[in-house]
């Protein structure tokens, strides 16, 4: 079936909320007292932030937006900033998608919140599951052409995670083309980059420049360490961002967070989380190879973020073996395709020798990491 090129990327909208006028908060001056947002005029006991717990933060974190603009070499108003990149899903597929009537695609086993939030819109969420091989180097590939074959007029987001989650494994920037070509006129490609500044691969923004209908994924979870702060960005053209912001509720992005996220976004911090990212990535190449000496461990894929995904010979005993030290690991029981696998995020140098330690005893190796490294040296 052929799809025109030449609409609005706006048309592919749930019409209702195109003319949707959003709402319009109170004016914020500093050099003006504020008597005209119904707030507080008193700063509650251990209020240390700047601009003041009792005032509402900004209807948008345009400070925050500014410095991310900066961080992912994008201009300023090709970014929306969101409360991770969770609610980035979440706005995406409550601005393009009606219930009952549209559908996403997604690539199984991957990040599950594009089904939960799909979900909750009541949207279908066509899964189109990734190529398995007997090669761990060629395995959890991208179904590209059946993904493009997927196609249809009731397709609105097609979300793509690189490096993924939970395998760990990039797709090739030429077969995410291919997609984003196939859709052009169709549907958003959705291009989630969470994990990205663990990889060697450079970020596929580029894309943007030749399809507009491209919206990439970026999140400070990882990278600076602020999973607790929720601060992600939507990257995609002015007119998309300026149409999900409508959508977006203002004031969703709380003081205490805007001020956290640019200290973290400074020169300094950033060039901590570089040391730590270099770090991260030697100790996944360590943990790799150290885990191949466990027999309980059938299956280690390469990865390009910061985690680990195996496959085990009895997810719920290596799992256990861990809790019993003190260690989480993540399990997908719920999913056959994962069904003997765990992913393991990688920690601190100490902490990956202390999972090594609590899993030694399993299977045949009966001496401890500290034990074996001790016979090395001798």
């Amino acid at each position: 079936m052929n799809f025109s090129t030449d609409n609005d990327i706006l048309d592919l909208a749930r019409p209702e909320l195109r003319t949707l006028v959003p709402y319009t908060p109170g004016a914020y001056e500093p050099t003006c007292i504020r008597m005209n947002a119904n707030e507080s005029p008193y700063r509650a006991l251990g209020d240390t932030t700047s601009r003041g717990l009792n005032i509402y933060p900004p209807p948008r974190p345009w400070e925050l937006r500014d410095q991310l603009a900066e961080q992912y070499s994008v201009p300023a108003e090709q970014i929306l900033v969101t409360r991770g990149s969770s609610e980035a899903i979440d706005v995406l597929i409550r601005g393009f998608c009606s219930a009952r009537k549209e559908e996403i695609i997604i690539c199984p086993p991957t990040f599950d919140m594009y089904r939960l939030y799909a979900g909750i819109q009541d949207v279908d969420a066509t899964e189109i599951p990734l190529i398995r091989n007997a090669d761990p180097r060629l395995d959890f590939a991208l179904d590209t052409k059946t993904l493009i074959n997927a196609l249809n007029k009731r397709t609105k987001l097609v979300f793509i995670c690189s490096p993924n989650n939970p395998t760990g494994r990039s797709t090739a920037a030429s077969e995410i083309e291919a997609v984003c070509k196939a859709a052009n006129g169709r549907a958003l490609v959705i291009l989630d980059e969470a994990y990205l500044e663990f990889s060697d691969k450079k970020s596929l923004q580029s894309l943007q420049e030749r399809y507009e209908h491209v919206v990439c994924l970026r999140t400070l979870s990882k990278f600076v360490s602020l999973a607790g702060v929720r601060c992600g960005a939507l990257i995609a053209i002015p007119k998309l961002i300026e149409f999900l912001g409508s959508v977006l509720p203002p004031y969703t992005f709380p003081t205490p967070s805007i001020e956290l996220a640019l200290k973290a976004l400074s020169t300094d911090s950033l060039k901590i989380s570089m040391e730590r990212n270099t770090l991260l990535r030697t100790e996944r190449a360590r943990l790799a190879a150290e885990l191949k000496s466990i027999p309980a461990v059938t299956k280690i894929w390469p990865s390009d973020a910061n985690f680990l995904l195996i496959e085990v010979q009895n997810r719920k005993e290596f799992s256990e073996a861990a809790r019993r030290s003190g260690i989480l690991v993540r399990t997908f029981g719920e999913q056959k395709s994962l069904e003997q696998c765990v992913r393991i995020t990688i920690g601190r140098p100490e902490d990956n020798d202390f999972l090594l330690e609590a899993l030694s005893m399993l299977g045949h190796n009966k001496i401890s990491v500290r034990e074996r490294k001790s016979l090395d040296d001798q």
